[in-house]
């Protein structure tokens, strides 16, 4: 496919692609009542919920709609809830306001949605290897104390070199390259606040996140190999369309590099901010944010302030009016 051959190749000239990418966030700030437009409201769509709760394990309809927000806010339960608002707004997408897909990505849990809506895993599978993902990950929250913090005026090349001068690269490390100047950094929370300490010295504020874990950090160490043995036994196909993947930050096409992928993924930084700049360089310029608030068009908006020829939009926009909590910028741990 032409597509999926100039993502590949870096040497490509940039020229217009037509059609939308994909985009699929993960965690953020989730809310009492998320997807409550998206439930059920066809039988596609209500075999999402249904799939995700009977593999989960839990309710997934009552999580979303009425809480409590000390159990959805937990990592265990809220990979599923947004993967589960995800899939059921592409499914709805699909049926009734059907796009041109050209290519998909997808921030950290999110991921596992573009994966899916590649083709790369089927319904079943997805819900099971995100829910066994959120499983891992909470149970390494609860046995080591992490923290993560946003910090927006500095450069991920200037802040990875930091912590490496600061000899803290066996504790910390910068989670998420969400763009130019907006980064996350996370690990051991003693650390972290080492390091936040001495950026507020050199008047650099950051923000410090809540959150029950440090994902994407040395302290989810020991949950790679049950990742790998996890993935080891699920069916994935070769997606039909790119997908950009945060770990390596280009599309892959190999089943078992797309696991060992999202097996590292747990302790490597999400390669946002290049992830934008290839499929830009690949000449794509219409981005599609499939959620239920707007998180990855702000940061795009940021990314290519400076192009105008690059379109990006919500799911709401293409489909029909939503509340205004829409525009609310949200931050991508």
């Amino acid at each position: 496919m032409q597509v999926c051959n100039l993502i590949g190749d870096p040497q490509k000239p940039r020229g217009s692609v037509e059609g939308w990418v994909l985009l699929f966030p993960g965690q953020g700030n989730p809310v009492i009542g998320m997807g409550s437009d998206v439930c059920d409201v066809s039988p596609s769509v209500k075999a999402v919920w249904d799939c995700a709760s009977d593999i989960s394990g839990f309710d997934v309809r009552a999580l979303c709609q009425k809480g409590p927000m000390t159990k959805l806010i937990k990592t265990g339960f809220q990979q599923v809830a947004v993967t589960t608002v995800n899939t059921a707004m592409l499914t709805l997408l699909r049926e009734r306001s059907p796009q041109i897909e050209i290519g998909y990505g997808g921030h950290s849990a999110g991921e596992y949605s573009a994966l899916y809506a590649a083709g790369v895993m089927d319904m079943e599978t997805l819900f099971r290897a995100i829910s066994q993902r959120a499983s891992i990950m909470q149970e390494l929250a609860e046995q080591r104390k992490g923290a993560m913090y946003v910090v927006k005026s500095l450069s991920f090349a200037t802040l990875k070199a930091l912590i490496e001068e600061m000899g803290l690269t066996e504790k910390l490390n910068v989670c998420c390259d969400n763009g130019h100047m907006q980064q996350v950094i996370g690990g051991d929370a003693a650390a972290a606040k080492t390091l936040t300490h001495h950026l507020a010295r050199q008047k650099i504020t950051s923000v410090k996140l809540t959150v029950n874990g440090a994902w994407h950090t040395p302290l989810m160490n020991e949950g790679i190999e049950p990742m790998r043995a996890m993935l080891a036994d699920l069916t994935f196909s070769s997606p039909n369309r790119p997908v950009i993947m945060n770990y390596s930050g280009k599309a892959e096409y190999d089943t078992t590099q797309i696991k060992e992928n999202l097996a590292l993924h747990l302790t490597h930084t999400v390669r946002w901010r290049e992830s934008m700049d290839l499929w830009s360089h690949a000449g794509y310029r219409h981005y599609l944010e499939i959620s239920s608030k707007k998180m990855l068009c702000h940061l795009l908006a940021d990314h290519y302030e400076d192009l105008g020829d690059h379109n990006t939009q919500h799911y709401y926009q293409v489909t029909k009016p939503c509340t205004a909590t829409i525009d609310k910028e949200i931050e991508l741990v």
